[in-house]
């Protein structure tokens, strides 16, 4: 049965693999081409904030299997099918083989999950490294043998995978706390080995904090884009571990159609955590709470919480409802179906419409293409971005319209009159306008010179590209 439920994983990863990438892949794709591996870890990954493991797969696959977007989002779909089987060895050791195969089930159609199990990003490695490192430690609780090395090289794993994954250690601390005494010990030994075999990594670390901070000083609107605080986050968490990243617009009837939804899951997790054991119970509760928690307090400071980025605590999600389903009689089926339909639902409708999958910069590619390729490409930037010039390849006429990033004052757009003075046409791509320009000055710039807007065209995720004519 576990295997059919893998085969159910690994089919609904690689549905759509090769739609467009988005502005992370696309910078982590091109460094990757173009930096050498020493590069690529101790240069490149400073402007990065993460650790170092997934930018050494990534350039390692891609000089192996080549730069498509299939190919280089394979070793995700990989961690995401082996998560699921983890979550099953997890919860069929702490609650029954059936609650195992409810859970690896549920893990399998989670759109969250899914989502990102098809990106060329670290989190779902990171949800990987969270959950192997749960299971050792969860043996280890129980009295099972479990090498000191297999313990420090997963918790290395972790800290070498996700910098927000490091807050499973905290969970870890107050469940051995509250539970295990016992065990102290040895999780302090195997967790101060792995810190130390990765002190080789703080240098770049500490380059990563010096740089994050001078960024965050000179782009004051990137810490809300980045992670900053917000009342919203956390519910809006709980509503992403459900139905994954598809959205509507009507804020006001999305929220109407989420309540039942958010209460139905809600009452399982009650109900799954009601009826587990001492163990179980303070176990899947800390990694559930905690990490959320601590996330929620660092971000007052340094500005690192977004939903995705906390995708490790997915198999601790699933476990605690598939638990809230199986402690009901025959009314489990009636759960069970509400479940399936809410995960499976929102799966297809992130896999099958363009409009919930991510940026579309090959479609706004295609369309450049579809024109005079000799017209002006602007980009609300100093200059064009790494995904752009992935899907472009060098054969489309484009530059930052900013001398200075992000726009100051008239200063910042000085430049822009020569570039277009002999030109009767241009387009203006607005990708992060609300960084890089709040005051509009590439547009009103345009006006002043004589341009006025005569097309817009949208593209998801990217936004709007101004066809301005003289």
């Amino acid at each position: 049965m576990i295997f059919l439920i893998l085969v159910l994983g690994l089919f609904l990863r690689i549905i759509g693999l090769s739609q467009s990438l988005w502005f992370d892949e696309g910078i982590n794709i091109m460094a990757a081409k173009s930096f050498s591996f020493l590069g690529m870890l101790t240069q490149y990954a400073v402007a990065d904030f993460h650790p170092p493991l997934w930018f050494g797969i990534l350039w390692i696959w891609g000089k192996l299997f080549g730069y498509s977007e299939t190919a280089l989002r394979i070793p995700s779909v990989i961690f995401g099918v082996i998560t699921i089987y983890i979550t099953f060895l997890l919860a069929k050791k702490l609650i029954s083989k059936k609650a195992g195969l409810l859970a690896a089930f549920l893990l399998a159609i989670n759109p969250l999950h899914i989502y990102y199990s098809q990106e060329a990003r670290m989190y779902s490695l990171a949800a990987l490294a969270v959950a192997i490192n749960v299971y050792l430690f969860v043996k280890i609780t129980k009295g099972e043998k479990v090498s000191l090395i297999w313990l420090i090289l997963s918790n290395l794993f972790v800290l070498v995978s996700d910098y927000i994954a490091y807050f499973i250690f905290p969970a870890q601390l107050l469940f051995l706390i509250l539970v295990k005494k016992e065990f102290l010990k040895k999780w302090v030994i195997a967790l101060g080995g792995a810190i130390l075999i990765n002190f080789l990594w703080w240098p770049v670390f500490l380059r990563q904090l010096d740089m994050g901070s001078t960024a965050s000083s000179k782009l004051p609107t990137w810490k809300f884009v980045n992670g900053a605080f917000d009342i919203k986050t956390l519910p809006l968490t709980f509503v992403k571990f459900i139905i994954g990243r598809i959205s509507l617009a009507n804020k006001i009837l999305y929220a109407i159609l989420l309540f039942p939804l958010v209460s139905l899951f809600a009452y399982l997790i009650f109900k799954g955590i009601k009826n587990l054991n001492n163990f179980p119970k303070i176990l899947f509760f800390s990694w559930l709470v905690i990490p959320l928690f601590t996330a929620t307090v660092i971000s007052f400071i340094i500005p690192v919480y977004s939903y995705f980025r906390v995708l490790y605590i997915i198999p601790a999600f699933v476990i605690l409802v598939a638990a809230g389903i199986l402690s009901f009689g025959k009314l489990k089926y009636i759960f069970l179906l509400a479940v399936v339909l809410t995960e499976v639902s929102s799966s297809l409708l992130y896999l099958f419409i363009p409009s919930n999958q991510r940026e579309d910069w090959k479609g706004m590619i295609a369309f450049f293409k579809s024109t005079d390729q000799k017209a002006l490409i602007l980009f609300e930037s100093s200059g064009t971005f790494p995904v752009f010039d992935y899907y472009a390849g060098g054969s489309l006429n484009a530059r930052g319209a900013l001398n200075d990033f992000p726009a100051v004052d008239e200063s910042s757009v000085s430049g822009l009159a020569s570039v277009i003075s002999e030109r009767s046409e241009v387009y203006l791509v607005d990708y992060l306008v609300q960084i890089s320009d709040p005051k509009r000055l590439v547009s009103k710039k345009l006006n002043e010179l004589g341009f006025t807007e005569a097309e817009t065209k949208d593209f998801h995720g990217v936004g709007f590209v101004y066809h301005y004519v003289k």
